[in-house]
């Protein structure tokens, strides 16, 4: 049917489609994205929002591809977030200017700067410290990890607003030149080898004040990685990542919980936290598998079937694999048409809510912080 053709469908509505819709939509592609569920998709929402810098591999001595191709990917989204380059976020919020790595005295002190002066060339300089890590009975050394914090909520919409007209719930009976799959779940489904990595987030509400914080362990993965977020009713919720998080979906809240609280005590011993409310969020991250359970070094993109599927590997991924599906459209012979269909007669999609508007709060009663 006329008017109903397009150059490209995305399919995914989280960071990887609604980038790479927002980078099309400025070449002129005809593009039209498809989310049956919520735009800001399930992975995305979920996300703490740290736009990695690759300093955290490189300070616990995994100095490798991944950790120099993340290197570049901040000053990228700040460009973005100042109006510049391909995607304009300036209307996005950030939550926070940097994330701390809280490192605790010892010998992995001596080794984290050990690899930070390999990877950048410089020693890592003390900072000074926020009052409330002052105050926390922290001790050991503060790094300012350069490493701006997202409010996601607002990147969702922010991308998304622009484009409404090209954003719908489903494409019934519309052709097109070239299908992406962005949607981490549907590409699970595409038979292309995956990997899943089972989350159980950890969340806190009334917290006593805003942190972004590393908190650094033996491993090369934080004990826990927290970030703060505002909820509707203007209170602070810590939502937790890293090792705590790192557990079958199924396994009792209790163990997530427990380890938040043991990661709390051990780093900030002072800190109170009195009448919380606790929840979590299952979740699993899905990657293209690059081979023994590792983390793709980059975003992937595969062609299967004359469809493109691809995935960021990780939220500051975004904007490097959106360029990558644009040069391979341009490989494949795929130019923009600059057309600019009206996709108002397809059904419209809402967006989703952050985990921590639609957690199912309990009230704890232990006595974790005696």
């Amino acid at each position: 049917m006329a008017g109903r053709d397009a150059d490209i469908i995305i399919h995914g509505g989280g960071i990887a489609g609604l980038w790479t819709l927002a980078r099309l939509k400025n070449l002129g592609y005809d593009a039209l994205l498809v989310e049956p569920n919520a735009i800001g998709g399930v992975q995305t929402i979920a996300s703490q929002g740290i736009i990695h810098s690759g300093l955290k591999y490189a300070l616990s001595g995994k100095i490798n591809a991944l950790a120099r191709e993340i290197s570049a990917m901040p000053d990228v989204w700040r460009e973005a977030l100042n109006g510049n380059g391909p995607v304009d976020l300036s209307k996005a919020k950030r939550a926070a200017e940097t994330q701390y790595m809280m490192i605790p005295k010892g010998v992995m002190g001596s080794i984290l700067k050990i690899g930070a002066k390999s990877f950048f060339g410089t020693e890592v300089e003390k900072i000074k410290w926020p009052p409330e890590v002052s105050a926390s009975g922290f001790e050991g050394t503060l790094v300012d990890m350069a490493e701006p914090v997202l409010d996601i909520p607002s990147v969702v919409r922010t991308l998304a607003e622009p484009y409404m007209n090209c954003i719908r719930k489903s494409a019934d009976g519309v052709n097109a030149r070239k299908h992406i799959y962005t949607a981490a779940e549907g590409n699970d489904k595409s038979g292309i080898e995956t990997q899943r990595r089972p989350l159980l987030m950890g969340l806190l509400k009334n917290a006593p004040f805003p942190l972004w914080v590393h908190l650094v362990g033996a491993s090369d993965k934080p004990v826990a990685t927290i970030t703060t977020h505002e909820t509707k009713d203007g209170e602070l919720a810590w939502y937790f990542g890293g090792q705590v998080a790192e557990r079958d979906k199924n396994e009792n809240p209790d163990a997530v919980y427990d380890a938040m609280f043991e990661a709390l005590k051990k780093y900030m011993p002072l800190t109170e936290i009195n009448d919380a409310d606790l929840a979590v969020l299952p979740i699993d991250r899905i990657e293209a598998k690059p081979g023994a359970g590792i983390m793709p070094d980059a975003p992937v993109i595969y062609n299967k079937d004359d469809k493109i599927y691809a995935w960021p590997t990780k939220l500051t991924f975004a904007p490097m694999m959106a360029d990558k599906i644009a040069d391979e459209l341009k490989t494949q012979d795929i130019s923009p048409s600059h057309n600019h269909t009206d996709w108002s007669f397809l059904p419209e999609v809402s967006y989703a809510e952050p985990p921590w508007e639609k957690a199912q709060w309990i009230k704890d009663k232990s006595d974790r912080r005696a």
